[in-house]
């Protein structure tokens, strides 16, 4: 279980991808088998892949994953690549407390606005935002405390990337 938690993001996001590929498998053999589309598949479609990113990118900060280019401060001394990898996990944290709020009030103030074919509210797609951004906020925190242990044992920066550049 406490697997299933470590890696929760992934496996929300691994369960929404089946449910996208049913929905995508239905659209297809309604239209050109039964020549007769569901109307909602499309549109569950359109919004369970935006549920798949968010949560993707939630996942990629927990594995460091996400995409970036460390080749200069890689050519830093150990003292500048750490401050540096402070700076920008402080930044990510700005940038996730704005998602938080502004995702919270977008969210709340599409309440009455319904989807054109399900008929939801568009609070349903909005909402992804802020829960992710807590998702995120609580993963930064975890790759800062790593970070913070590593540094005081005197071992080098944790790289963002695993491309190598």
């Amino acid at each position: 279980m406490k697997a299933f938690f470590l890696r929760f993001e992934e496996n929300l996001a691994a369960c929404f991808m089946g449910g996208l590929l049913l929905t995508l498998f239905l659209q297809v053999f309604t239209r050109y088998v039964l020549n007769d589309p569901f109307a909602w598949t499309e549109e569950v479609a359109r919004y369970v892949y935006v549920y798949i990113v968010f949560l993707g990118s939630s996942a990629a900060i927990a594995d460091r994953t996400h995409v970036g280019i460390d080749f200069v401060v890689k050519a830093l001394p150990r003292r500048a690549q750490w401050a540096i990898a402070f700076v920008v996990n402080l930044l990510i944290l700005f940038v996730l407390a704005n998602l938080i709020y502004w995702g919270y009030r977008s969210a709340i103030r599409q309440l009455q606005n319904p989807l054109s074919v399900l008929n939801v509210p568009y609070t349903w797609v909005y909402a992804i935002v802020p829960i992710t951004a807590v998702l995120m906020t609580i993963r930064t925190v975890v790759v800062m405390r790593e970070d913070w242990a590593r540094m005081t044992g005197g071992a080098d920066v944790a790289s963002e990337t695993r491309s190598g550049l």
